[in-house]
């Protein structure tokens, strides 16, 4: 069995706009993280949505 790994979503409401923090999402795969994603924080209409593995988010400040 295929280890899960966590995904977070951004999106934006208008494509002028950045991209903000939505929410996070667990799945095996980047493909089931969009689908996850897209039916979890679907309470917009957004313009844009991106998801991202947690492991390539570089980390500028945090716990220690």
């Amino acid at each position: 069995m295929a280890s899960q790994g966590y995904y977070e979503v951004f999106a934006a409401e208008r494509p002028q706009e950045p991209p903000r923090h939505v929410g996070t999402v667990r799945a095996r795969n980047a493909k089931d993280a969009v689908v996850f994603a897209y039916t979890m924080y679907d309470e917009f209409r957004w313009a844009e949505m991106f998801v991202v593995p947690r492991e390539s988010i570089i980390t500028l400040l945090g716990p220690e």
